[in-house]
């Protein structure tokens, strides 16, 4: 009876290891870089315990999952193709120097030219800008800057907003005046493109 008993074990024993052994295999040859443990050979040395059991949340550094949220920097895990990010817009509107213009990546530095004023906007959905190109008028000069903030409330490949708030000074000789306000500008996504 006990012969008996010990060869049932022995055979449980053999099938539990080889589904262990066949799961393991599976994992390996699924995984990112799990043919390259084939061509190393096989190994001599069990794997520990702790290979088989999955990652929890917090200690994973990378998605696995594509990007659907600007905000996430989180790097991709290998194996994964992510998509590019959404950054070249069209750029309309404005409304006392209209634009109409592709910016190649709105998170860099990025200038809309009007055809009397070129504003530097500092790159980013929220920032600030600034006028870095004025008309050629002997005897007057323009200064102005402000906040801007850039919104894609139906996702970054719907058309968003990018509105301004700011104030500026225009001066002739001795005379000069303030003005504040804002401007609305309409983006839509276009194909990648390089500065």
């Amino acid at each position: 009876m006990r012969d008996e008993s010990d060869n049932t074990t022995r055979k449980c024993a053999a099938v539990s290891a080889c589904v262990v052994a066949s799961v393991l295999l599976a994992l390996a040859a699924c995984s990112p870089g799990g043919d390259r443990a084939s061509a190393a050979g096989p190994s001599s040395t069990p794997a520990p315990a702790s290979a088989a059991t999955p990652a929890t949340d917090e200690a994973q550094t990378c998605a696995q999952d594509p990007r659907t949220d600007e905000h996430d920097r989180r790097p991709r895990c290998g194996g994964m193709a992510a998509a590019p990010a959404l950054r070249a817009y069209r750029v309309v509107g404005g409304s006392g120097d209209p634009v109409d213009q592709v910016v190649c990546d709105i998170e860099k530095t990025f200038v809309l030219d009007g055809k009397l004023f070129g504003v530097e906007f500092s790159g980013g959905l929220d920032g600030t800008y600034k006028f870095v190109r004025t008309p050629d008028v002997p005897g007057v000069r323009w200064t102005a800057g402000g906040r801007y903030h850039i919104e894609f409330p139906d996702g970054m490949d719907k058309p968003g907003t990018m509105t301004t708030e700011g104030g500026g000074t225009t001066a002739a000789g001795a005379t000069s005046r303030a003005t504040s306000g804002g401007e609305r500008f309409v983006l839509t996504s276009v194909e990648a493109c390089k500065p």
